[in-house]
């Protein structure tokens, strides 16, 4: 097992989980209740897939990034 913090961007909140060998980024995320945030090594990293196995990626005592996608703004139509 492995002990990992996660950020949860923009609350402040750093929440502790154990993963074992196959946990998915997925898993973590359904674990913290978090369905709608994505999880990263860090702010300038690559999101990991949800069905994604993050035991091998990340060390014990790691923090990873927990945060929203960045949504793209939609152009209203011109009047």
């Amino acid at each position: 097992m492995k002990k990992l913090s996660v950020v949860v961007a923009g609350t402040g909140q750093i929440r502790d989980v154990e993963i074992q060998p196959g946990t998915t980024a997925g898993d973590i995320l359904n674990q913290l209740s978090l369905s709608d945030y994505l999880l990263s090594k860090g702010p300038n990293e690559p999101f990991f897939a949800s069905a994604e196995s993050v035991y091998d990626k990340v060390k014990d005592g790691e923090k990873i990034f927990a945060s929203t996608k960045a949504e793209v703004g939609v152009l209203s139509p011109c009047a």
